[in-house]
Order: structure tokens, then sequence, then C-alpha cells
């Protein structure tokens, strides 16, 4: 009798080997759906590129949008301009003449050497002197009818010095009539028009003793008419028939420009010998202590001794 076997039982590790295909299925999974995000991220990035070359060749074609961009352009840089303005004035003196004008003067140093009653015989060797230094007056006029006085009307004019109103007859007494007053002052205005071919003249005024000697209604009637009129705070003191010497001249004017931020300084176009002498004097010195000479120019700050 055969002795009866047992058969060998044969166990698969089936755990094992579900654990290793579930593993496989999530790798293949994960590997799938990365794949398939991959591929949408860069169809997206394909699209918008293509809308952005699209849209770019509209707007190389169409002028409306040329000149959006260019809007866009000139308002950002308007914006920059605003924030931090460009400047575009070549003058040194600009910051000067700008404060000048706002009445911001402390410690500017700005001298207007003025003459008064003129043009005379003596205005000629006036300017050469101002032009050998480089130097700005204001030439505050009468009307004189020669040939002379024309020239230096021009040539006032043609130097870049200032050719102002002094009324046509320095008449004291013009001053009880007003409107006799502005007459006057019209006459010359156009007289110098009509002789140095300005289209407009300086507007820039001194009556005649300075505006104490006036009275309110002619210097409301000057200021509404355009003009802005000048008294001084520094007097060469070459108004009377026998004038101090040269150097005492010059020692005046100098000293009293030293005491003011912006000095009007009162000289008479007659400038007898004595004066014309203190004239170099008083430019090289103050020129040295870093002081400029200006003309004058209507929007200007100036002193004044009589306001309304």
């Amino acid at each position: 009798m055969r002795k009866k076997t047992t058969p060998k039982l044969r166990i698969k590790n089936l755990p094992r080997f579900l654990t290793f295909s579930a593993m496989s299925l999530i790798i293949l999974v994960i590997i799938t759906m990365s794949l398939f995000f991959l591929m949408n991220k860069m169809a997206e990035a394909f699209n918008t590129q293509k809308q952005i070359l699209q849209t770019s060749s509209a707007n190389s074609s169409d002028p409306n949008a040329a000149k959006t961009e260019t809007v866009i352009s000139n308002n950002q840089q308007n914006a920059k301009t605003e924030t931090k303005p460009q400047v575009t004035d070549d003058d040194p003196l600009a910051d000067i003449k700008a404060r000048l004008r706002s009445g911001d003067t402390a410690g500017i140093k700005v001298v207007f050497l003025t003459f008064d009653d003129g043009p005379s015989e003596n205005t000629g060797a006036l300017l050469d002197i101002l032009n050998e230094y480089d130097a700005k007056g204001t030439f505050f006029t009468t009307l004189h009818d020669n040939d002379n006085a024309k020239a230096m009307y021009r040539r006032i004019v043609d130097e870049g010095h200032t050719l102002a109103n002094h009324t046509s007859s320095h008449d004291y007494d013009l001053y009880s009539n007003p409107d006799a007053f502005f007459a006057d002052v019209e006459e010359l205005d156009q007289f110098q028009k009509s002789i140095t071919g300005q289209k407009e003249t300086s507007h820039v005024f001194r009556f005649p003793g300075g505006s104490t000697n006036s009275n309110e209604a002619c210097v409301q009637g000057i200021v509404s008419r355009g003009f802005n009129y000048s008294d001084w705070n520094v007097s060469s003191g070459d108004g009377c028939s026998d004038p101090p010497p040269s150097d005492v001249i010059a020692q005046m004017i100098i000293e009293g420009c030293r005491e003011n931020d912006v000095s009007v300084v009162l000289s008479h176009a007659e400038l007898k010998e004595s004066s014309r002498n203190a004239i170099p004097i008083v430019i090289e010195t103050l020129q040295d202590e870093g002081y400029v000479f200006l003309p004058m120019e209507k929007d200007y700050t100036y002193p004044r001794h009589l306001e309304v």
C-alpha cells in the first residue's frame, strides 16, 4: 500500500504582490497628472504669448493706439517735470531776478545805478564807463528833441540799459493837475517809442523830485496805467550846483549800498566831472565785494517813499 503523501501547500505572498501593484498604480497616476498639468501650463503660456503678439501687431497698425502710447509717455514726462522743474534759463542771474520779482531780496547784493533828467552831452561818456565794466544802468529821461539826445536814447536801449520815464517836462506844477501830468508822461512814452523803435517802453517811472513830491492821485494813476515807479535809498549827492569831490561821492555811494540788499542809487545825467570820475570807483569796489549792477525792469521790487 502506497503511503499517502500530503501535497505541499504553495503559499503565494498575495499581500506583497498587491502592495507592489498599488504603489505602481499610484506612481503612474501621479506621473500622468503631472504631465497633464505641465501641458496645460505650457498651453496657457503659449496662448498668452499669442495674445500679446496679436495685441502688439494691432497697436502698431492702429494710429490711435500710437497716440495713446504717446499721451501716456507725455503724461509720465509731465509728471516728472511737475515734480522737479527743469531749469532752462541760461542766465546766471536768473535766481537773483526771480527774487527781485518776488520781493525775497535778503542778501542778494544788487545795485541799480539810476541817472535822472538826461540824456545830456555827458551821457555818451557815462555809457562808455558802464560798458567798460559790464555794468547796467537805468536812465530816467525827460524829453530832449535833438540829434545827440536821440542817439543816446537809442544807445541806451541798444546797449542793454533801461530807458525809463521821468515825464516830458519835469514840471512839478503838473502834480496839481493829474490829467495834465498823465498827458505829460504819455507824451514822453510815445516819444521814446518813436525814437528807439520799441513796441513797448520799459514802463519804469520816477516822479520828478521823488514820489513824496507828488500826491496820491498821481501815484495811483501811474500804477493804474501799468507803470512801476521807483524812488531811491542811496544818493550820490551830485544834484547840487557844487557837488562834492569824486572820492567823497564814491564813498557815499559805496557805504550806502553796503547798508542795503537792493540799492537804488540816485545820480543825475549831467554827470559833472566829479560824479563821472566816481562811477568807476563805485563799480570796481562793489563788484569786488560781490555786488551786481542790473538795469531796472517793470516787475522788480524797488524802494518807494510814498505807497498808496
